[in-house]
């Protein structure tokens, strides 16, 4: 019985001095009580305290949990109030807490340990307990994948030159950074997989990172790749959407990751990059060999037209030339126009066409 009397004592007497002197209450609020989260949801709390005593050292303790997730969101705040003609001390630490499951979960509870000045002058040890915070979490709104929550989404997507005109053995650098307004870093998805058969693809390590601001902490995630064709055909990176829930309009949203389009200039200037013929050369001569065609058999209709004149067929001859339209299309190609005003003149275009190209060089009629 001794021994019982003494146990009992042991578990009794630490708690006594926060009630034997003094009034000192500590609670676990939630900022918003008509908040019904959902798994994975931002919950604002407050840690609040109010002492009748001075406290001259404080130490705050939360019991462990593998329900939530929290990050203390501000620094701890102290201060006096002597409204009513009563002394308190008021005590308050915010809180951002993030409910790993859905059903009836418990944030707390919370000890503050606290060395008290009495109105003698004396210190007193006190320890004060908050009782836990009740929560009841909702499930996710029904999504396949990875997702998040948050009050508000940004990415920003950046390019380090023009990917769709690279120079011969050029790579382009893609920086995207995706950004939530209440999340954790651990909360955003993973970097999207690039995997192009017709693409040399080398990826940097995520980089990770939390911001406490005034509306609350925002994480951000940075995703950067750097991209090389493997030959000069351009080739398309397709969109990619990242689905959160918005927590303010209480609904599925998404961000996109624009589509990107990668290639070599040289594919659009006729020289083939990387000592391959791509598939673009290939339809280009596929196409001189049908002008030739074409060029012969009218070269045919023509010889064997009685009315036929020598002077016809020679302009004839000039314009429809295979290697004259081969040359008025590589200069339009090019935007050349000295080397198009050649190709007219030699394919005998008419005299206003000619003139047009002038205006364009000179900026006035050349011919007068």
């Amino acid at each position: 019985m001794v021994r019982l009397l003494m146990l009992l004592a042991c578990l009794v007497v630490p708690a006594l001095p926060a009630w034997a002197d003094g009034n000192l209450t500590l609670e676990i609020l939630a900022d918003d009580p008509a908040q019904r989260p959902v798994v994975g949801e931002m919950v604002p709390v407050t840690i609040r305290g109010v002492y009748d005593r001075k406290v001259s050292v404080e130490k705050l303790e939360m019991a462990p949990t593998d329900a939530f997730d929290w990050v203390q969101t501000h620094p701890d705040e102290w201060r006096e109030d002597r409204s009513g003609g009563v002394f308190k001390v008021i005590f308050e630490r915010r809180l951002a807490i993030w409910p790993k499951r859905s059903g009836p979960l418990h944030f707390g509870p919370a000890r503050h340990r606290l060395t008290i000045i009495d109105p003698a002058g004396q210190r007193q040890q006190a320890v004060v307990e908050a009782p836990d915070l009740a929560l009841s979490v909702g499930e996710f709104p029904a999504l396949h994948g990875w997702h998040f929550t948050a009050r508000a989404v940004e990415l920003d997507d950046r390019i380090s030159t023009d990917a769709a005109r690279l120079a011969d053995g050029e790579s382009a650098i893609r920086t995207v950074t995706l950004r939530a307004l209440g999340a954790l870093p651990e909360h955003l998805p993973p970097r999207p997989v690039v995997s192009e058969n017709w693409l040399i693809t080398f990826a940097t390590p995520v980089k990770r990172s939390l911001t406490l601001t005034a509306d609350g902490p925002v994480a951000e995630a940075v995703w950067t790749w750097q991209f090389r064709p493997h030959t000069g055909e351009p080739g398309v990176l397709e969109p990619v959407k990242i689905p959160f829930y918005d927590t303010r309009a209480r609904a599925l949203r998404s961000v996109e990751i624009p589509a990107l389009s990668i290639g070599y200039a040289s594919f659009f200037t006729g020289r083939v990059p990387m000592g391959r013929i791509g598939a673009g050369q290939v339809g280009l001569w596929v196409g001189v060999m049908a002008l030739g065609l074409v060029s012969g058999l009218g070269l045919a209709a023509i010889r064997m037209a009685p009315e036929a004149t020598a002077a016809g067929w020679a302009r004839f001859r000039r314009r429809w030339s295979p290697l004259t339209r081969l040359r008025l299309w590589q200069a339009r190609r090019r935007g050349d126009l000295l080397a198009l005003r050649r190709a007219a003149a030699e394919a005998g275009l008419p005299e206003a066409e000619q003139k047009r190209i002038d205006r364009l060089i000179y900026g006035r009629d050349s011919r007068g």
